[in-house]
């Protein structure tokens, strides 16, 4: 049922004119945030020109609020706060105060709790991917280190020294 009521805001929302307010194109310092008509004579006002808005606009009761998804959306400032996020009914706006550090740690305890987050950004996620890649790497590293030291030194300096010798004809 909700799906369906989704949809039909959805479609509501495509016919919906968009209410500017009046002379918002003659005077940038007005802005174009709706503000409803008071003057005596004014055609607006009396519905002789133009929409205005109307509750026949509104969506329907049910979905009112909710995300596109059809969750509702909880902000989140603080780790701990993922805790009360209810993930079948409810999703996570992470607030725009909360910085790249925080943000990691809330989206990996998210994942953790199987939360949904509205907001994960662009940069959070590309920050937490080169981290797992840097650990990937350090880990290689240490396994190249350990059969390094497998290899005896006499090997290692007599490849050291062939290739300053390739290195020396490709120069001449």
């Amino acid at each position: 049922m909700i799906k369906k009521l989704l949809e039909l805001r959805k479609k509501m929302k495509l016919k919906k004119p968009s209410f500017v307010r009046q002379d918002a194109n003659k005077h940038i310092k007005l802005g174009t945030a709706w503000r409803a008509r008071k003057g005596r004579h004014n055609k607006y006002r009396v519905r002789k020109k133009g929409s205005n808005p109307s509750p026949s606009y509104g969506s329907p009761a049910i979905v009112r609020g909710l995300h596109a998804s059809g969750r509702k959306e909880v902000m989140i400032y603080k780790v701990s706060d993922i805790d009360s996020v209810d993930k079948d009914t409810e999703a996570a706006r992470i607030s725009a105060s909360v910085g790249l550090k925080k943000r990691i740690d809330i989206i990996k305890h998210a994942e953790k709790q199987k939360v949904r987050v509205l907001n994960p950004g662009v940069h959070t996620l590309k920050a937490i991917s080169d981290a797992s890649r840097k650990k990937s790497v350090k880990a290689a590293a240490k396994k190249q280190d350990v059969t390094k030291e497998d290899v005896p030194v006499d090997k290692k300096a007599g490849a050291k020294k062939a290739k300053t010798e390739d290195k020396s004809k490709t120069k001449k």
